[in-house]
């Protein structure tokens, strides 16, 4: 049995966004806490399975510029310098960035992008889900 957290992970990082907007409206305050630090921790992983610290830039404008062609419908939720950052932050090359509403919705769509391109069957994708919980809040 997951989380109720660690659920909502995985409706998002199985493209099931419906479901994961319903669970992530029954979260209070502290509820949000916790899932930002699981999403955090999802990021992190899934930005280390692709990438590496030191890398040319290239890649990662690249990938930014595919998200934002892929979810960003608007020309305007993925602020592609956010989303850079929040690689390179999460690769140890920058400082951590503020995680307002620009920073948040470019992560979760990195995030979905990110797995996305993995191409995880459905027992990978449960594993990864796992791991981020299990390095999210070790407790």
């Amino acid at each position: 049995m997951v989380s109720r957290y660690a659920a909502a992970l995985r409706d998002l990082a199985a493209g099931r966004l419906y479901e994961h907007d319903q669970r992530l409206r029954r979260f209070d305050e502290p509820a949000w806490q916790r899932y930002g630090e699981l999403l955090d921790a999802a990021f992190r992983l899934a930005v280390h399975r692709r990438f590496r610290p030191g890398q040319d830039r290239a890649p990662i404008i690249r990938f930014v510029a595919s998200v934002r062609e892929r979810y960003d419908h608007t020309g305007q939720d993925v602020d592609p310098g956010v989303a850079e950052s929040l690689v390179w932050a999460a690769l140890g090359e920058r400082d951590p960035v503020p995680m307002e509403r620009a920073a948040v919705t470019a992560q979760t769509l990195l995030v979905v992008g990110l797995l996305e391109d993995e191409g995880l069957a459905p027992t990978e994708l449960e594993s990864f889900v796992r791991q981020a919980e299990a390095e999210g809040y070790p407790d």
